[in-house]
């Protein structure tokens, strides 16, 4: 998670989510480090580029997500939450380390249909969860700027299970025919924005394709999506 307030303006919060790696390489590059806790969730606290950042490590999974994204709403009361780490690839075209930008996103393990919802929808909750338009914009325009990136808008699809085998990936695909990446947190995070009605994007970098060699592929290019996603999003503070 990474927080951004502009200086001179009124109080903007820009919030990143992230695992270790990305906390790892954005934390580094902060001054004024501090750490603060909070339900066992770890704050780091700090300047980035003028701005006054918060960063946080979301926990793996759905449920982590949501709490971790439920205490640094209810903390830091962020107008923005940008999410950002790995997914695998859905989409043939991708490949590793390119930049994956959410224009909506949706459960792959939710199942509600026998009362009339659509598979992977949550009872009282919407088909999707729509990203923030002006956000899509801004990150699109980041990556467009960094020459060695390659970024595809689309579909991201959440589920508490690592997707490394061809079966799971042909399940997921059959039933979202449209989605670009699955990971495990986005969705979870994106639910809890629209309950507290914070506007969120979501910025991932593939590190696998989410097929039989995912668990191979997941280990020796998680550096290289971390990477990917790291230089984004601190690119992204010029356009915030």
């Amino acid at each position: 998670m990474l927080g951004f307030f502009k200086r001179g303006e009124s109080k903007d919060d820009w919030y990143n989510w992230c695992h270790g790696r990305r906390v790892k390489i954005l934390k580094n590059k902060l001054t004024q480090l501090s750490e603060i806790s909070v339900a066992h969730v770890k704050f780091y606290t700090g300047i980035l580029k003028d701005r006054e950042v918060v960063i946080t490590q979301s926990g793996i999974g759905k449920v982590n997500a949501a709490i971790s994204t439920t205490l640094l709403i209810n903390k830091f009361k962020p107008d923005i939450i940008i999410n950002t780490g790995s997914a695998g690839a859905l989409d043939e075209s991708l490949n590793v380390g390119d930049v994956l930008i959410s224009d909506d996103v949706k459960y792959h393990d939710a199942d509600a249909t026998a009362f009339g919802y659509e598979y992977g929808q949550i009872p009282q909750m919407p088909v999707v969860f729509q990203s923030s338009k002006p956000l899509i914009e801004k990150v699109s325009q980041v990556v467009q700027k960094q020459q060695q990136l390659t970024a595809k808008v689309g579909l991201i699809v959440s589920g508490d299970s690592f997707i490394g085998s061809v079966e799971q990936r042909q399940k997921i695909k059959k039933a979202f025919p449209n989605a670009m990446a699955v990971e495990m947190e986005a969705t979870a995070i994106a639910q809890t924005c629209y309950q507290f009605n914070v506007p969120f994007v979501v910025v991932r970098a593939v590190s696998d394709l989410a097929n039989g060699e995912a668990e191979m592929c997941f280990e020796a290019f998680l550096e290289k999506a971390a990477v990917s996603s790291s230089q984004t999003v601190e690119a992204l503070v010029y356009q915030l």
